[in-house]
């Protein structure tokens, strides 16, 4: 997928701005770092309802992908990580789910990395009972997101 066409897909479907300009971001991560940025852009897509966001995260914490704090206990605002850009909210998501981070990463990464799965996600159907408890996780971002991305 190209970055042309996957801000085409995302606008296609009511996204709000920020996430529209996000995609940028995420190819240039995606660039650094060999992971495919149309898999992450559709995960945020899921995560954060299009940049709309409407859940325990808010737009202010630059936290595309839901990510939680280091010693999170619930599912607050506050128990998810707040990062002091957008780049290092997209940047904390490929460090998140690659295995070596680019730059200083964030809190979570630490216990994430201490997982056995951590670093052996090699397709987006794997994170269902990973990234996520919900074994179907992963083929809803697939079906419902990365696919129609790849037809748009």
């Amino acid at each position: 997928v190209t970055l042309e066409q996957a801000k085409r897909w995302a606008a296609s479907r009511g996204a709000h701005q920020r996430f529209i300009d996000i995609a940028d971001i995420y190819w240039k991560y995606g660039q650094m770092t060999g992971i495919r940025p149309e898999i992450l852009y559709a995960q945020s897509a899921k995560e954060t309802g299009f940049g709309k966001y409407g859940g325990a995260v808010i737009p202010e914490q630059n936290n595309w992908a839901g990510i939680k704090t280091r010693n999170a206990t619930g599912d607050t605002t506050y128990d998810h990580e707040s990062f002091a850009t957008r780049d290092d909210g997209a940047r904390a998501h490929f460090n998140h789910i690659g295995k070596t981070p680019i730059g200083e990463p964030h809190g979570r990464y630490y216990s994430v990395k201490s997982i056995s799965w951590a670093g052996t996600v090699k397709y987006i159907e794997e994170l269902g009972g990973k990234w996520c408890p919900d074994l179907y996780y992963g083929y809803s971002i697939y079906y419902n997101y990365l696919k129609p991305m790849q037809e748009s």
